[in-house]
């Protein structure tokens, strides 16, 4: 087991960083939240949530921030798969397309596992 790990950290310098592409998408996205932009107020009012573009926005920050500290980037991780997970649910009520929070949701999930493969172990694993 502890050869695996040591073969995943050898490859995670190569596609550790798959993550910085959803982070980059959902600061894009959580600033103009917060700032109250327009477009952004009238994206979240379609989908049924204008009352809540404010707070949506510093919650989508907060899992980014969360995520980014590396001490903090396990729980930053859950929160932020949760954040798409509820992305990818409003807008399948809203009608939307699902497929960006599918695919934020997948390039999270296939960059944690390269940057924390530990993260995946279900139990340790004991000689007798």
């Amino acid at each position: 087991m502890k050869n695996s790990i040591d073969a995943m950290n050898n490859t995670r310098s190569k596609w550790r960083l798959i993550w910085l592409l959803p982070m980059a998408i959902l600061i894009i996205t959580g600033v103009p939240k917060v700032i109250g932009m327009e477009f952004m107020v009238n994206n979240m009012a379609d989908a049924g949530m204008g009352h809540m573009t404010l707070a949506v926005g510093i919650l989508e920050l907060f899992c980014v921030l969360m995520f980014l500290i590396p001490q903090t980037r396990n729980i930053g991780f859950l929160l932020t798969v949760a954040y798409t997970g509820g992305i990818i649910c409003a807008q399948w009520i809203a009608g939307m397309s699902v497929i960006p929070g599918i695919v934020i949701q997948t390039l999270l999930w296939i960059g944690m596992r390269f940057e924390k493969p530990e993260f995946f172990i279900l139990g340790k694993q004991t000689k007798f």
